[in-house]
């Protein structure tokens, strides 16, 4: 989200398991350092990062087994059995670990598994494999909860009482713009895991995607918060669009890739543009979409334009596509949705993990003096609704005061780097050059001093990222925090957490050749904890 707004300073934002999140340091765990270090010494030359966390392995690197027989997938459960303790699991935890996702990146089959216990998920707890082509475990990155001791007993609310109290808590006012889902789940709390039930309420008012997790003993709210991420050879119909925004530069006739046949739709192999005010735009008889900039259908093709761009630009970093985690992409073969003309003069762009698709806003200026102008007419403004959306397919529901703002950070650094322009959200803002940019990623800010509202804090981490860029530039810069935003081995995240992971990306596959430049940059220019 670009600016404050109301859903977000809503009483329903507890966050709660910020307090799980601090920077507290756990010694390592005693039979986690043991078994660790009878792995190391059985694998010379592996390593580990500690988890202060949770005194357990961040993350351990090297050729950490045999080659065996089989897939990935069998390869990483019989390493996760023959090593709980490493993780600070129990080997009955290892046996109901159970596969969620797979990736391929970089030479190495990824197999994530989603922790489980006594039968139930532990929310945000998963741990993710890399496997390499001779089917050696080469890298764990780790996000398990150890020591998992819950107290189950027989559900006293049932599932209509848990919505009726989510809904009340959101206030009378409150309109669905969706259907309320639900699982049980173990989450954490200061006194232990609590079985809850985990509601997302899609709501239009407060907008949002409200998380709920509701104690099924007693039906007290045990935290809250809103997931909906606001800001931002072959034949082509072509259409009139601003490569970056109107502000910066002029109308362009460009090609518009990947249309589906008939041609004559914004409806592609990657994105489907959708307006939210008028029936879809339709191609002239020779296939171009040319509309003036103040036509409801320009902004389709504008949005259109950008998202394939975006796409294209992450399809050359590894990305999968939005085919797994990613509702609409799921049943739409990797195909985003992008929404136009949402709301009425709303000023604002969000990713809602609820449809799985992205939406923007018209903008209430100039009939607002503070407003916005068109959110869809700015290429970074895309992007980095874009990148939520990538996140949310390899990483759903990440959470927390510091997974949010990672989440923003990362948005706006390679929406920025994709434009090869610090500043994001220059054309949106009606305000002289100086002061005019939602966000600048070219800034000095540290952490911890930063305020903890996602976009604020997330500043220090996208200001770090585009020191990085200036340094290595931007092959090395993104092919190192595009690989940490995929080997993230848990949903809660801290900074240090994330950059302990850049590390590892620069360990594995490059040697360590710039561990040096990004220890500078992260911890002794920003702060962020060793």
């Amino acid at each position: 989200m670009f600016h404050e707004e109301s859903s977000l300073r809503h009483p329903a934002n507890r966050n709660r398991i910020d307090a799980l999140l601090s920077d507290t340091v756990v010694q390592p765990m005693a039979f986690a350092s043991q078994e660790s270090k009878a792995l190391l010494e059985k694998h010379p030359g592996a390593s580990l990062k500690w988890n202060t966390m949770t005194g357990t392995p961040s993350w351990i690197e090297g050729k950490l087994s045999m080659a065996m027989a089989g897939t990935a997938t069998g390869v990483s459960q019989s390493f996760l059995m023959e090593n709980p303790k490493v993780l600070g699991i129990s080997a009955d935890d290892a046996e109901e670990l159970t596969q969620v996702d797979s990736f391929e990146w970089n030479g190495l089959q990824f197999i994530r598994l989603q922790q489980n216990h006594q039968g139930l998920p532990v929310f945000g707890a998963s741990v993710l494999v890399g496997v390499d082509d001779k089917n050696q475990v080469r890298m764990v990155t780790s996000g398990l909860r150890p020591q998992i001791s819950v107290q189950r007993s027989e559900k006293t609310i049932s599932l209509k009482e848990a919505r009726q109290i989510a809904r009340k808590d959101l206030g009378e006012a409150m309109e669905l713009r969706g259907t309320i889902t639900h699982k049980t789940v173990l989450y954490p709390t200061q006194q232990g895991h609590v079985e809850t039930y985990h509601l997302t309420v899609p709501a239009e008012n407060p907008l949002g995607d409200w998380e709920y997790f509701i104690d099924v003993q007693n039906g007290e709210i045990v935290d809250s918060y809103n997931s909906m991420m606001f800001h931002s050879h072959y034949f082509a119909p072509r259409a009139r669009v601003y490569p970056e925004n109107p502000e910066d530069t002029a109308l362009k006739t460009v090609m518009l890739r990947d249309i589906k046949s008939p041609y004559n739709k914004l409806d592609g192999e990657y994105c489907k543009v959708i307006n939210e005010d008028a029936p879809a735009a339709m191609a002239s008889s020779n296939y171009r979409f040319d509309f003036s900039p103040d036509n409801t259908h320009f902004d389709e093709c504008q949005v259109y334009y950008a998202v394939e761009k975006v796409y294209q630009y992450f399809l050359n970093l590894g990305f999968r596509g939005f085919k797994v985690n990613n509702l609409y992409g799921k049943a739409n073969n990797g195909q985003l949705a992008a929404n136009v003309h949402t709301g009425t003069n709303y000023d604002n762009a969000y990713y809602s993990s609820a449809t799985g698709q992205i939406y923007f806003g018209d903008g209430s200026y100039p009939g607002n003096a503070y407003g916005l102008r068109d959110l869809a007419k700015e290429v970074d403004v895309v992007a980095h609704e874009f990148t939520h959306a990538l996140i949310d397919e390899y990483h759903p529901g990440m959470f927390g005061t510091e997974g949010a703002a990672l989440h923003e950070g990362y948005s706006d650094y390679f929406a920025a780097s994709l434009t090869d322009d610090s500043e994001v959200g220059e054309y949106v803002v009606p305000a002289p050059e100086a002061s005019g940019v939602i966000r600048n990623c070219d800034n000095n800010l540290r952490y911890p001093d930063a305020p903890t509202q996602p976009h604020a804090r997330g500043k220090v981490w996208s200001g770090a990222c585009w020191d990085l860029k200036k340094e290595l530039g931007q092959e090395v810069s993104d092919f190192l925090i595009f690989g940490s935003v995929l080997i993230l081995g848990t949903t809660s995240p801290t900074f240090k957490y994330a950059k302990d992971i850049l590390l590892l990306i620069d360990q594995y596959w490059c040697g360590g050749e710039y561990k040096a430049t990004i220890k500078r940059i992260f911890e002794a220019e920003r702060g962020i904890p060793i």
